[in-house]
């Protein structure tokens, strides 16, 4: 295997940990201690002590202090200015001194001034100067740093510093401010005295001047050419949520969110974008795992939904999610304070039967099975005496009430800081979760730090650098048994736990037997202290540095070199402790043991370790050509590095459960694991940007990417892309449409691959095993063939084609966006569907096979606007996307029904085949009528309450030939979005409504030893004699258990994500407190869902199969506050 990147203290890695922790200490430290370093480096603005200079003069000294550029007219740099004294001015201030009573004017962009010649000012009445003052903020009472304030037909200007405070002096006494800022509409304001003007700027949506995150940079929204969505902090923090993946439903077109799971630590939402799989997803230029960042750490996140995403190449066939955390900016540090206290609860779960419902389900099953009545579990008077719940004997014991909280504690805190000067600029942030479980008794939490430190620091006027630094600490505390799904879970043993036996017992040191399917009870194995834990502690260490050059000789041009290194370390620990049961008789007062749940304790553990490191080089060149002709590109070198290892060890049998260390379990029956790995990649990157005058675009990208996953000869992938645009308001002949203020049109094609594959499959060899052959009386430790190889594998080749329109129209107060796509995967890697013989010892390597292909539409559409003190921005998304098989491995079927029922080939991925329910019998009548065998036995196990089924083929007999399609699969194919912001004064409210559609769940009427509550009210009895019976008979015919279109059901549905009323405290009011904002709120998710699934108690977001085994969903209620001074 080649090695692409230096191994670079591989072994030693594990030793650098305390270093780094240090590291980290010493960078939070300093990022502290920074306020006082920017103070200094903020007061010293410019110093100029000069009686004469010219302008020439005057803008060479401002490039050499601050780094800024100038830009103007030849003919002014000798221009004279006199009395320049100046001692650690701002830039503003020392351009407004040097342009009083000259014919200039001046904006200041980025780190640029650009100086323009203005009309002679008209002589008038002299006017005493007025200074004006205020704070600049968006529509939900953010601070906006860096909002340009001019005086309209006046030179004077100025900016906002980090906190949105500005000053500027009206020389004339009154005049009309005018406010800009990219991203946002402007605004006038006429001011004809002194005070405070506090402003608040609407987004503007369609702004073509906003900077946009694309895969290694930077565009302008304008200048984009590919399909790229894109949310920012504002988006993902109007409500406390664990997952930042959790705030993405509904507010990007083309993304597929489903959260199968509300346990704390692992609620997050499973993302894909238009279906195509798990997406890639790079934080900061780095793939990583964004989910378990906070979301006040993040400024902006962007989807490549297109050719955009091929600059990713290998790694980018379904897509890239790139997300770009919070940097410093310029101006007096600004601590940020977000607090809050969230309770948790279940958005719905089926309840389970009481204990009368139990006995005489129970005892109905067994009847109705052919059993007979002396060896039913419960008689009739049992049944009574159940439902009457009087006798101690006869216990009712709601289980869901006992072991589920109706609602779960959370808080969330974190702090930050911002700030900097021309010359350094940094940020803190360090964040704190706890959320616990729902289960009452020792059920868990989940607990989460998350620090980051950013530093960018100018070097020399052509050299900065970029210093991150980040870590999250989790502890997972649980009981020793999953919370996840399944039958072995603490959910699949709660619908095993029956309600006819008692939760508690008189003497409370024994615990209460309750069956629990072999386990005692779900009140055993969900309380962490009574049977054990289940621990796992994670580290994960993110630092990177980055250096920027601009070569001075060449315009344009500027170097790049950026290192970054990623550690996760993950330790768990089970330990599992014996439980004693007991049973009790109330009238003798005797307790009998009734079983235990195991014997002795146990303990395993498992270390988790991996390493990447990541080197780019990159040159970047940006010039404009002539006015209308501009230029970047850009060419990289990427090289990553992958190590990783595993070591396990475990041991049972302890003398007490009292010392959970490996070395008090028995050495009888110990063992111990471990593996390790290496991989690299490497990669060379291209892309050429070219616009005319802004109205003709044009991208093209060519990336290679070696992974040693596959052979030499076919090492390397080579995925282009190319994409058109045209702005078509730039033309003349729309130039004179008023109302339209922006109309492009974009084409793209690109191609991207997949190696994400098992590890060297085309190499041949032996590998280490446990079970190469018996001898005596177990396996032994051996070597066993790896199986064939496959010399000839090569890339997956995906391509993807898309067209898309944008426009906005009457100043951006309605905007939208349509793409259409359709994307080609081929070379799959499958098995041939060859058989070989037994004899040969081996099955046949994958190959690449397959193909398939997807095609869909995105709509998004929205209006901002404002009316007074009212301001709003409602938008909505709507997409839809499906695949299809080109070509599938396999037989060649040659029977019809095989072909129709089995045969995939040009046929939808996901078609879910079944057999059509005719209703329930209601006689003994009409089954010895039925025309077909509907049980192969002479329909002599069918009874009234039994399922009916449709003999579709009318061959008159029910069989697998029966079987149509009953539905789709269960990824939605339409995905929905609505939200609305609103703002009227100093109160804020905003919702979103998630929805998704053309998918299906399928219904389990029994999850365990005990049923749902709607089992048993929706039912066929005698006395419930309906052929619609949503439930047949309870212990009826096997072919009531059929895959059927009765249970096969549209889980579709449109939910009330989230909503959140706020209110700012008055300006006034802050001001006397040095508070620049404190919002106060109320918020909630999932509170409210439309759906067809209410009348089986399932949330249309669970795992199929598992309505009632799984972790479920929750909803949230939070109250908060948003601080900042």
């Amino acid at each position: 295997m080649q090695n692409f990147t230096p191994d670079l203290c591989r072994k030693q890695r594990h030793a650098c940990r305390p270093l780094w922790l240090c590291m980290q200490l010493l960078l939070v430290l300093f990022t502290v201690a920074l306020p006082a370093l920017n103070n200094t480096c903020s007061a010293q603005g410019l110093t100029m002590k000069k009686q004469r200079a010219t302008l020439e003069e005057v803008f060479s000294e401002i490039r050499k202090q601050t780094g800024y550029n100038v830009l103007c007219d030849g003919t002014i740099v000798q221009t004279p200015v006199s009395n320049l004294q100046f001692s650690n001015t701002p830039l503003a201030a020392v351009l407004d001194q040097c342009f009083a009573g000259l014919p200039l004017s001046y904006t200041i962009s980025k780190q640029t001034v650009v100086v323009k010649k203005t009309a002679a000012p008209v002589p008038a009445p002299a006017t005493a100067p007025v200074v004006v003052t205020g704070t600049v903020t968006d529509r939900n009472g953010q601070p906006l740093p860096g909002v340009t304030i001019k005086v309209k037909d006046a030179a004077a200007g100025t900016t906002t510093d980090a906190a949105g405070k500005y000053s500027i002096r009206l020389a004339a006494g009154k005049g009309t401010l005018v406010f800009n800022y990219i991203g946002f509409a402007p605004q006038e304001i006429a001011v004809s005295a002194a005070g405070t003007v506090n402003v608040t700027l609407l987004e503007q949506s369609a702004d073509l001047d906003a900077v946009v995150v694309v895969g290694y940079g930077t565009q302008k929204r304008g200048n984009v050419t590919g399909s790229i969505a894109t949310v920012t902090s504002k988006d993902i923090t109007k409500a406390p949520v664990a997952s930042t993946a959790n705030t993405l439903a509904g507010r990007l077109p083309g993304l597929i969110s489903l959260q199968s799971s509300g346990r704390p630590g692992a609620d997050a939402a499973r993302l894909s974008i238009r279906g195509f799989g798990d997406a890639l997803v790079i934080v900061d230029g780095i793939e990583s795992d964004f989910r378990f960042l906070d979301p006040n750490q993040i400024e902006s996140i962007s989807i490549l939904k297109d050719a955009a995403a091929a600059i990713y190449g290998a790694r980018a066939g379904n897509g890239v999610i790139l997300v770009t955390t919070k940097r410093g900016t310029a101006g007096k540090p600004v601590f940020t304070v977000n607090t809050s206290r969230t309770w948790q609860g279940i958005t719905v779960m089926p309840t389970p039967v009481n204990a009368g419902q139990y006995a005489e389900l129970a005892r109905e099953k067994h009847l109705n099975e052919g059993k007979p009545e002396a060896t039913a579990p419960f008689t009739e008077e049992q049944v009574q005496k159940y439902y009457a719940g009087t006798d101690p004997l006869f216990p009712d014991t709601d289980w869901y009430d006992e072991l589920i909280r109706s609602w779960a504690p959370q808080q969330q805190h974190n702090i930050a800081i911002r700030g900097g000067s021309d010359a350094i600029k940094y940020y803190g942030f360090l964040g704190y979760l706890d959320q616990e479980t729902v289960f009452k008794n020792n059920g868990g939490h989940y607990k989460r730090y998350n620090f980051q430190s950013n530093i960018d620091a100018k070097i020399l006027d052509n050299l900065s650098l970029e210093l991150t630094m980040a870590s999250i600490i989790e502890d997972r505390n649980f009981p020793q048994v999953s919370l996840e799904s399944g039958e072995s879970s603490a959910w699949g043993y709660f619908w095993n736990t029956l309600p006819v036996y008692p939760a508690r017992l008189p003497d409370p040191s024994k615990i209460p037997f309750a069956d629990g399917n072999g386990t005692g009870g779900a009140h055993v194995v969900s309380n962490s202290e009574l049977s054990g834990y289940n621990n796992t502690d994670g580290l994960s260490l993110r630092g990177s540095l980055a250096l920027n050059y601009r070569f001075k000789f060449i315009d344009g041009l500027s170097a790049r070199a950026f290192l970054n290194y990623a550690g996760d370390y993950v330790s768990n620990r089970v330990f599992v402790k014996p439980v004693t049961l007991y049973t009790y008789d109330p009238a003798s007062q005797v307790y009998t043991v009734a079983g235990a749940y195991g014997s002795k304790a146990s303990l395993s553990t498992r270390d988790d370790k991996s390493r990447v490191l990541t080197v780019q080089y990159s040159l970047k060149y940006d010039k404009t050509f002539a006015q209308d002709h501009h230029i970047t590109a850009l060419a990289l070198y990427e090289a990553i590095d992958y190590s990783g290892d595993w070591i396990s060890a475990a041991r049972k049998d302890y003398l007490t459960p009292a010392i959970d260390q490996l070395y008090a379990g028995s050495t009888v029956g110990a063992s111990n694991n471990g593996s390790a790995t290496e991989m690299g990649r490497m990669s060379y990157v291209g892309r050429l940007n070219y616009a005319y005058r802004d109205k003709y675009l044009l991208e093209g990208i060519l990336r290679a990417d070696a992974s040693a996953r596959f052979p030499a000869n076919s090492r390397w992938g080579y995925f282009p892309g190319v994409s058109l645009g045209w702005r078509a308001t730039e033309e003349p002949f729309l130039k004179g449409v008023g109302f339209m203020d922006n109309l492009k049109l974009r084409a793209s094609y690109g191609a991207a691959g997949n190696d994400g594959i098992g590890n060297f499959q085309y190499l041949s060899g032996y590998q280490l095993s446990q079970w190469p052959y018996i001898l005596g009386q177990g396996p032994q430790q051996g070597l066993a063939s790896k199986g064939l190889p496959n010399p000839y594998m090569t890339w997956e080749k995906i391509s993807t084609y898309n067209a898309g329109l944008e426009f906005s129209l009457f100043r951006s107060r309605l905007y939208g966006e349509l793409d259409v796509f359709y994307r080609q995967r081929a070379g799959i890697l499958a098995n041939r569907a060859t058989t070989v013989p037994s004899s040969f010892g081996a099955t046949l390597p994958p190959e690449n096979l397959n193909s398939l292909n997807d095609r869909g539409f995105e709509l998004s559409l929205g209006t901002t606007g404002r009316s007074g003190d009212l301001s709003w921005d409602l938008s909505g998304n709507v997409s839809w996307s499906r695949a299809k098989w080109d070509h599938y491995e396999e037989p060649d079927y040659t029977d019809p029904d095989q072909a129709r029922i089995n045969g995939r080939s040009g046929k939808w991925v996901d078609r879910q085949f079944g057999y059509l329910a005719d209703g329930i019998f209601t006689s003994q009548e009409e089954i010895n009528k039925l025309p077909f065998d509907q049980d192969q036995k002479g329909n002599t196990t069918l009874r009234p309450g039994d399922l009916r089924l449709r003999d579709v083929n009318g061959d008159q007999v029910i069989d697998w030939k029966d079987q149509v399609e009953i539905g789709q699969g269960t990824t939605p194919h339409w995905m929905m979005g609505l939200s609305a912001d609103l703002r009227y004064r100093d109160f804020d409210f905003s919702a979103l409504f998630q929805g998704a559609m053309g998918h299906y769940t399928y219904i389990t009427f029994v999850q365990g030893k005990t049923y749902p509550t709607y089992v048993y009210e929706n039912r066929w009895t005698p006395e419930h004699n309906d052929p619609n019976a949503l439930v047949p008979r309870i212990g009826g015919a096997g072919t009531n258990n059929y895959y059927t279109d009765a249970r096969y059901k549209r889980a579709g549905y449109m939910r009330l994500k989230m909503a959140s009323l706020g209110y700012s405290l008055p300006k006034t009011l802050l001001d006397r407190i040095k508070v620049s904002r404190i919002r106060l709120y109320i918020a909630a998710t999932n509170i409210l869902t439309f759906n067809k699934l209410r009348q089986y108690d399932i949330d249309p977001e669970a795992p199929t199969s598992e309505s009632g085994r799984y972790y479920p969903q929750q909803k949230t209620v939070s109250v908060g506050a948003n601080i900042s001074f």
